[in-house]
């Protein structure tokens, strides 16, 4: 294995009897429930439909059908907003022998990437309390991670991903201690 990351056409495979030190999936949080949606939507067309009763009752009638296509149109972007959401996700996989890394993006795009854990370094560049940014480091090459989780959540995530590499190097590279 090299000492940079691999972009791959395809997953990784691993070997069943491989340790596992971490198997994370991260998805973007979506606050919004199905029930909260409802409630939003009719929340909103209420009062679309209250404010187009006061408009067509001064004779301005035809407000009511630009009332009606807002609502539309922000149902179909919260529809947009959630497919998107739902595809949105990071699986990091740490081994002794290979990080396994696969990036979906919103459009469903997979890409996948594999790098030695005895060569990768985690990086944690903190801008300011509000912006965090993880990325893994192999030779001249970096991939940022944890994109879509809040600062705090980010840090977390590079202490488990630091704490896994080395579990990883451990068991690859056991240390022996001579008395």
């Amino acid at each position: 294995m090299s000492t940079t990351i691999i972009a791959l056409d395809r997953a990784p495979e691993f070997d069943q009897r491989d340790a596992i030190y971490m198997d994370a999936v991260l998805k973007p949080n979506r606050s919004l429930s199905t029930n909260g949606f409802r409630v939003v939507m009719l929340s909103l067309a209420a009062m679309s439909f209250a404010a187009g009763l006061v408009f067509w009752s001064i004779g301005a009638w035809p407000v009511i059908g630009f009332f009606g296509l807002d609502i539309v149109l922000l149902y179909l972007a919260f529809k947009v907003n959630f497919k998107a959401g739902r595809r949105e996700c990071e699986t990091i996989k740490v081994s002794a022998a290979q990080i396994a890394i696969s990036k979906t993006c919103q459009r469903g795009k997979v890409g996948w990437w594999r790098v030695s854990p005895s060569f990768a370094r985690v990086i944690i560049d903190e801008v300011n309390e509000y912006e965090t940014h993880v990325t893994l480091a192999a030779g001249g090459a970096q991939l940022p991670l944890a994109t879509c989780l809040s600062p705090p959540e980010r840090l977390a995530f590079a202490e488990a991903l630091k704490s896994a590499l080395d579990q990883a190097r451990g068991e690859r590279y056991p240390s022996e201690i001579c008395v």
